[in-house]
């Protein structure tokens, strides 16, 4: 939609238009998965932290203001009112690095990326 072009077909390619067009970015998904015995939906993570929904469910709206607010209560409850942006940014939950662990285990408490793996 910014560029006027279809989406490119390399997943590398998408991450650098991500870059170029937001510079830092968090993903709520990946973030939750951070934070200990927070559930992973966003209907649930929501209850948990009573937030309440203003608009009906699955409708873009409602879920991107409980998105967002689900964003901003987590970063004071589980990250202290400020996110490492070294560890947390530039992530997207499913795609990238952070979507395939180096020994293919899932780590739900404390996702490790390839590239954090291989240094170890």
């Amino acid at each position: 939609m910014l560029t006027g072009k279809l989406l490119p077909d390399a997943e590398s390619e998408f991450f650098e238009l991500l870059e170029i067009f937001f510079p830092i970015i968090y993903d709520v998904k990946y973030l939750m998965k951070n934070c200990k015995n927070l559930k992973v939906g966003l209907e649930e993570v929501a209850e948990q932290l009573e937030i309440e929904r203003i608009s009906p469910q699955h409708q873009a709206d409602s879920n991107s203001l409980m998105t967002g607010l689900a964003f901003f209560k987590m970063k004071v409850l589980f990250f202290e009112d400020s996110i490492d942006e070294g560890k947390y940014s530039e992530h997207v939950y499913g795609l990238g690095h952070s979507a395939f662990p180096a020994d293919g285990f899932v780590y739900e408490n404390n996702p490790v990326n390839v590239v954090e793996k291989k240094s170890r």
